[in-house]
């Protein structure tokens, strides 16, 4: 197998779930692998929900560690068993560093439900040319559900490397704002600057002013 975070995530698989399923997985990525449409392929990874259990990978540490050591910032940690199958039929794709796969990607989204749209987005940091998705990445991590922000926003290095200041300063301040803790997002205390500052003081002001708790994680950012 020439993708090795894809057979990463074929060996983490492997002992979490029963033959009948490791089968469904790998036969449905060949069958990815040999060019199906993009309605078919939305519609296998919609399929993987009857298949595959629906409970938390919980990876081990030398798991997690493996994945680090792949791409460094990249954690398997908030992952599920379906994010992990739906992101290996991601990888599945041949077609991942052509020039029509942006938009393709970007298509997916429309149909997706929240499961499904979390699994595109953990999959960005693996995907080749990464920087060619910064507006779909971006338009996560605005979202309203905590769920597809963090997915996008932590366990991946994708924000920290391919985010400009403004979005970067933004996505942190949502965080605080949603309460999803600054220690899992990649990199969350590395780029510091006097705006980055100036927003999170005025943001205490503005909780302070309201009678409101302030986040303890914003001293994170202060430090």
């Amino acid at each position: 197998m020439s993708n090795p975070c894809l057979a990463l995530l074929n060996s983490v698989l492997a002992v979490r779930v029963n033959s009948a399923v490791n089968e469904f997985v790998l036969r449905t990525q060949d069958l990815i692998s040999t060019g199906v449409t993009d309605d078919r392929f939305t519609q296998l990874v919609s399929l993987a929900s009857r298949h595959v259990p629906r409970q938390m990978l919980a990876p081990s540490r030398e798991e997690d560690q493996l994945a680090a050591a792949l791409i460094p910032g990249w954690s398997l940690a908030a992952w599920s068993l379906l994010d992990l199958v739906r992101v290996s039929f991601v990888l599945s794709r041949h077609d991942l560093a052509d020039a029509d796969f942006p938009p393709k990607f970007n298509q997916w989204f429309r149909f997706a439900d929240e499961g499904e749209a979390c699994a595109y987005y953990r999959s960005l940091c693996l995907l080749p040319q990464p920087e060619q998705h910064l507006w779909r990445a971006a338009e996560g991590c605005r979202t309203n559900m905590r769920s597809v922000f963090a997915a996008v926003a932590c366990g991946s290095p994708y924000a920290f490397l391919h985010f400009d200041s403004l979005v970067w300063n933004q996505m942190l301040l949502k965080a605080l704002f949603i309460g999803e803790p600054l220690t899992g997002i990649y990199g969350f205390n590395k780029r510091t600057t006097p705006e980055l500052i100036a927003m999170v003081n005025d943001y205490i002001d503005e909780r302070r002013s309201a009678g409101r708790d302030i986040p303890a994680d914003a001293q994170l950012l202060l430090a």
